[in-house]
């Protein structure tokens, strides 16, 4: 399929993403930032990172992203290998409504341009918005609470494709057992027009040192190094970016929540709460779900569906 020259959505989404993380950045020193985090650090919730190199969870990021020989699955239940290239922005906004409780706003954009290795598939681009909404109480000193759930919307540029909406969203509990132990459990969920997927969330993450830390979580476990305050090393799992459903009529395409990526990645601080990261890695693996009230068994085929991403993050420093 031949694309005319000159500005294409992927500039575009480039170039604004780029620009807002410009200014977040620029805005990381402001007064009015410097206030937002000392609320949260004077109020009662317990993120437990205080003894830990291991940096804040990024509350923006930019990233682009690359997969190679991944499986489209079909509504019919054949599959279609196809690669993939992506630009990816998101960002949640937490609010303190009280000492105890957080509400969280965000939101979630992705351009991805998929080519199949097909003769009745051409080429086509998917746009997906997201509005991520959460909140978060801390019950006591030892038990945390919390839930979100996130509209998402999938336009792609095929002929009869029309927008396909689908629910994201959970429900967990966490409670921090030691300085260095907490444990936590939930559920996780994926309700479209053609799927309806469980994920169960439970597990550990333990510190072993203010370096090491094993998140033994499933169903995305993972192992973290980070030797000081500016560098970050993680392998482990993550959900995929490049499991996607689309209906035989190309009419419907939906995000899978089923698939994940196996992946080693690598961040350095460059500049206040702003971090560069690299990640390379293995994308599209199967792992534990209910689908459609039956049970999934993982699938652990690593032949194909190599990626590799490039991203921009920002972690807030909270201690």
């Amino acid at each position: 399929m031949i694309k005319p020259r000159g500005i294409t959505p992927q500039h575009l989404a480039i170039f604004t993403l780029t620009t807002a993380l410009s200014v977040l950045a620029g805005s990381a020193q402001a007064d009015i930032l410097q206030q937002w985090l000392h609320s949260f650090e004077q109020s009662k919730l317990n993120f437990n990172r205080s003894n830990s190199n291991t940096p804040f969870l990024p509350l923006a990021f930019v990233d682009a992203r690359n997969y190679q020989d991944s499986k489209l699955t079909l509504t019919d239940g054949s599959t279609v290998e196809y690669d993939q290239s992506s630009v990816n922005q998101g960002a949640i906004v937490p609010f303190l409504m009280t000492p105890r409780d957080v509400l969280v706003i965000g939101d979630w954009v992705s351009m991805s341009s998929l080519k199949p290795n097909s003769d009745t598939l051409e080429d086509f681009d998917v746009l997906s918005v997201g509005i991520p909404i959460g909140w978060m109480r801390q019950l006591n000193d030892d038990w945390q609470v919390g839930g979100f759930v996130m509209p998402l919307g999938h336009k792609a540029t095929l002929e009869d494709s029309s927008w396909n909406w689908e629910t994201l969203g959970g429900g967990f509990g966490r409670y921090v057992q030691t300085e260095r132990l907490w444990w936590a459990f939930g559920v996780y969920f994926d309700i479209n027009t053609d799927t309806e997927t469980w994920l169960p969330y439970l597990g550990a993450s333990y510190e072993f040192n203010d370096r090491w830390t094993l998140s033994a979580v499933m169903p995305w476990p993972a192992i973290l190094y980070a030797p000081n305050r500016d560098t970050l090393f993680r392998f482990g799992a993550a959900p995929s970016g490049s499991s996607w459903l689309l209906d035989t009529g190309g009419e419907r395409i939906s995000y899978a929540l089923d698939g994940w990526d196996l992946a080693f990645s690598g961040e350095h601080r460059i500049w206040g709460d702003i971090w560069l990261e690299l990640e390379a890695g293995i994308g599209g693996l199967k792992g534990l779900n209910i689908s459609n009230g039956d049970w999934q068994e993982p699938a652990l085929d690593v032949s194909t569906s190599e990626f590799i991403t490039f991203g921009i993050n920002f972690r807030p420093s909270l201690n």
